[in-house]
C-alpha cells in the first residue's frame, strides 16, 4: 500500500489508521487493492485501533486521545500521560508512561 507511516494501528474489524513522521493522522478507507487515505485533523505520534469506534492516540507531548468522530472536534483528551497505547476489540485501552509504568484505563483516570 503506497504511503508512509512511522505507528500504524489495525482492528479486528479492519479498520486501519496510522501517522505519518510529521504527525499527520490518516484512516485508510481502501477496499480491495484501493489506496484511500483520509486525513483526520490533529497531530499525533502513536496510534491504536481497537475497533472503528475504539481509536487512540498519544501526542508528541504524551498527552493521549480518544477519537470522536465529530466533524468540529474529532479528538477529545483524556487524562494521564503516555508515550504508547494498545486498544483492544473489547475496548480494553492501555498505555506506557515514559518511565515505563503500565496502566489500564477505567473511565475517568487511567489505573
Amino acid at each position: 500500500i503506497p504511503g508512509s507511516a512511522v505507528d500504524i494501528g489495525v482492528a479486528a474489524d479492519g479498520t486501519v489508521w496510522c501517522v505519518n513522521s510529521a504527525g499527520g493522522i490518516y484512516r485508510y478507507t481502501g477496499d480491495q487493492g484501493s489506496t484511500n487515505w483520509v486525513n483526520i485533523s490533529g497531530g499525533l505520534t502513536r496510534i491504536t485501533a481497537g475497533s472503528r469506534t475504539n481509536v487512540w492516540g498519544v501526542n508528541s507531548s504524551d498527552q493521549i486521545y480518544r477519537y470522536t468522530n465529530h466533524d468540529a472536534n474529532p479528538w477529545i483528551g483524556i487524562p494521564g500521560a503516555a508515550v504508547d497505547i494498545g486498544a483492544a476489540a473489547d475496548g480494553t485501552v492501555w498505555c506506557v508512561n515514559s518511565a515505563g509504568g503500565i496502566y489500564r484505563y477505567t473511565g475517568d483516570q487511567p489505573s
